[in-house]
């Protein structure tokens, strides 16, 4: 059971680092693996600051309030760590919550921008879908010119057959 379970885990992580690998830039596909790398470094971060630095962390739940806090960048102050690798185990922490912020800011960022460019979009069609011709009375004054020139040429031709005529 364990097997068959641990190679559904494998095929699992395997299709969404393929998903990953074909759209990258895809939001939602940031946003989910920022939120999955800073989920596994609070709970791994907790394990390994429970099991290295029991002296502040005697508890697993103790362990995962100080990286969640980490991680949030709060940072209370009411735990830290005192021995080098909880320190270590920390920093990483503190720096996935620095990813996770700057993924979730430039992600709101860009639906701002989005919305802002579709609406410019909309307003620039509207104004032109309302806006007079500009080559209107252009086209109009050369009908004109056409119109005058026949009535001309007719009026010429008219003189020209009255002329030649008995």
């Amino acid at each position: 059971m364990y097997e068959s379970r641990s190679g559904a885990d494998m095929r699992l992580i395997r299709r969404a680092r393929a998903r990953f690998e074909a759209n990258p830039a895809s939001m939602r596909v940031a946003i989910a693996a920022i939120t999955s790398v800073t989920i596994a470094a609070v709970l791994v971060g907790a394990l390994l600051m429970w099991t290295f630095d029991r002296a502040n962390y005697p508890s697993y739940g103790r362990a995962v309030w100080f990286t969640l806090q980490t991680v949030t960048t709060v940072g209370y102050g009411d735990a830290t760590p005192t021995s080098g690798i909880g320190r270590s185990v920390a920093s990483v922490v503190m720096l996935a919550g620095i990813g996770l912020i700057t993924v979730v800011t430039a992600a709101v960022t860009s639906v701002f921008i989005e919305a802002a460019r579709v609406r410019m979009e909309r307003s620039r069609a509207e104004a032109a879908a309302n806006a007079p011709d500009p080559f209107e009375p252009i086209a109009a004054t050369l009908a004109e010119i056409a119109q005058r020139l026949e009535r001309l040429e007719a009026s010429q031709h008219a003189d020209d057959r009255g002329q030649c005529g008995p």
